[in-house]
């Protein structure tokens, strides 16, 4: 279960949990247990709130007294479009008002109040979970705020974690950006060979010498090379010697 503030501003987020949501008279917005009964607190801000709260230091008094009730883990959830002002670097959110070119009620993008930059902000993000250790995640509305609270609640109620696991193994590259060795250009040239070949036999023959010199057995011992397809490359190197000796 995820118990969550029973206060009049987060109905909607009770109402977007649904069965899984418990309202309480709670210290932070919504918390829940962890499989290792550790607490998770979760914080869900407004753009316009977290300017205030980066002004004021109220957030991070909030998060303090969920570490003082015995918060393990501590998640700021940023609700609501954000970005910055192209022409003065102001931070900027939607609002519905009055369309100045169309003199139409339509959604317009405005300064923050308090007035803010947007630098400022995004560091102050960085800082949160860089020096305070707190999650922070980002949505556009209550839904995507109550999938989040369900997407930690489920990945808290697991140890079994194999997401990072992983080790990334870079495809090998399919054209080579170096100029191929004397030994495969005339490789390449021989019959039957090709160019994939080529790289077998330049694997394999230390020199252009050690190549002419060996025998249609030791050709048809490399990998995609047949018999008839080694005299071939023999007869060709030694101009008539079709078994090579």
């Amino acid at each position: 279960m995820i118990y969550c503030s029973n206060l009049p501003n987060d109905q909607d987020m009770i109402r977007a949990l649904g069965s899984l949501a418990v309202p309480v008279s709670l210290f932070t917005d919504a918390c829940f247990a962890s499989v290792d009964s550790k607490l998770v607190c979760i914080e869900r801000k407004k753009c316009g709130d977290l300017v205030s709260c980066i002004t004021d230091g109220r957030f991070l008094f909030q998060m303090q007294n969920c570490k003082e009730t015995g918060g393990d883990y501590l998640v700021l959830i940023l609700e609501g479009r954000y970005r910055r002002n192209l022409e003065d670097g102001l931070l900027e959110i939607p609002v519905w008002g009055l369309n100045p070119r169309t003199l139409r009620r339509s959604e317009i993008w405005e300064p923050v109040k308090p007035t803010m930059m947007f630098s400022r902000f995004a560091q102050y993000l960085v800082e949160l979970q860089r020096d305070a250790g707190i999650i922070v995640e980002h949505t556009e509305n209550v839904r995507g705020t109550a999938d989040t609270i369900l997407a930690l609640y489920q990945n808290f109620q697991t140890s079994q974690h194999q997401s990072l696991n992983q080790t990334f193994k870079p495809p090998a590259p399919s054209v080579q950006l170096v100029r191929p060795s004397l030994l495969r250009r005339i490789a390449l040239e021989l019959p039957g060979i090709g160019w994939n070949r080529s790289g077998v036999v330049a694997e394999h023959f230390p020199t252009v010498k050690a190549m002419v010199e060996a025998d249609w057995e030791e050709w048809s011992s490399l990998d995609g090379i047949g018999k008839k397809t080694a005299q071939k490359v023999v007869l060709s190197l030694r101009g008539g010697d079709g078994n090579g000796k």
